[in-house]
């Protein structure tokens, strides 16, 4: 799945909201009520220092997530994925968020350890941090399900009109703002880059899907096409022989040549030889 337009990716709504949460934060454990203390310069004063924390963290958290995103894909680096997210998606900013703070209590002559801050307001931010890591994480897949839900009709339908047309295997790809369907036939190469998941076609060209390695292995015809790795699959015409490498590995010849390695593992170098059959190794 590739990372698809949400809510999220939209500055104002993160602003908006943060501006609440800076607001319900501000006031927490307030004895006056909100009216009473908009009245008083010093609610400006702390309100503005909280939201100019919370912006800051909150942008830099959803930065963090793109470039984790882009580099871990969850389907790809589960594990990887959600240990660099607990490390640069929680704990970094729950330590900048206390340094601001300390930084603003300091500045006010106030020792934060003194304060109620680390009782009250600092794990009602490390929940918030939380809740904004799942909702970075999970909006996407939860968009992403949506649209192939509403996606499913016209492909049955679809499918029903491939049946009269000849069009066998059908894949989804994306050819500028529009979507359209090539013959799996067509295709060579797919591959991971960056994150997204590029087909490469014998007369298209280089196109976009939203489908993951994963779903196209089950789409594509398993006599015509080898998940060499977890970032690249090749049609049997393109692989035009192997060579053994170390650790029982096989490094394949593959034209045209793909961006990412061509490397079989030694736990799939069996298959992948009875897969490609009779084409002999590489010297």
């Amino acid at each position: 799945m590739n990372n698809e337009s949400t809510i999220l990716d939209r500055f104002i709504f993160r602003f908006i909201s943060v501006l609440v949460a800076s607001l319900y934060v501000s006031e927490l454990g307030s004895i006056h009520s909100i009216f009473e203390r908009l009245l008083t310069i010093e609610f400006y004063y702390e309100f503005g220092v909280t939201f100019l924390i919370a912006i800051t963290v909150t942008e830099l958290l959803y930065r963090i997530n793109q470039v984790l995103s882009r580099k871990y894909p969850l389907h790809d680096h589960t594990a990887m994925r959600i240990l660099l997210q607990i490390v640069f998606g929680l704990v970094v900013p729950a330590v900048l968020v206390f340094l601001m703070a300390a930084l603003y209590f300091g500045i006010n002559g106030i020792n934060i350890f003194k304060t109620d801050y680390l009782v009250f307001v600092f794990p009602l931010v490390v929940v918030l941090l939380i809740l904004l890591n799942l909702l970075f994480i999970l909006v996407p897949y939860f968009v992403h399900a949506y649209r192939l839900q509403k996606e499913a009709g016209t492909v049955r339908n679809l499918d029903r009109e491939n049946m009269s047309s000849g069009l066998l295997n059908p894949v989804k790809v994306l050819d500028g703002a529009s979507v359209r369907y090539i013959n799996a036939n067509d295709i060579l190469l797919a591959y991971i880059i960056e994150g997204k998941v590029l087909i490469k076609c014998s007369e298209s060209g280089e196109l976009l899907t939203d489908h993951t390695l994963d779903e196209l292995e089950s789409l594509l015809p398993g006599d015509q096409f080898f998940r060499i790795n977890r970032k690249l699959i090749a049609k049997k015409d393109c692989c035009h022989g192997y060579r053994p490498e170390s650790y029982g590995k096989l490094e394949i010849e593959v034209s045209p040549v793909p961006p990412v390695p061509a490397t079989v593992s030694q736990n799939k170098a069996k298959a992948f030889k009875e897969w490609i059959g009779s084409r002999i190794p590489i010297d």
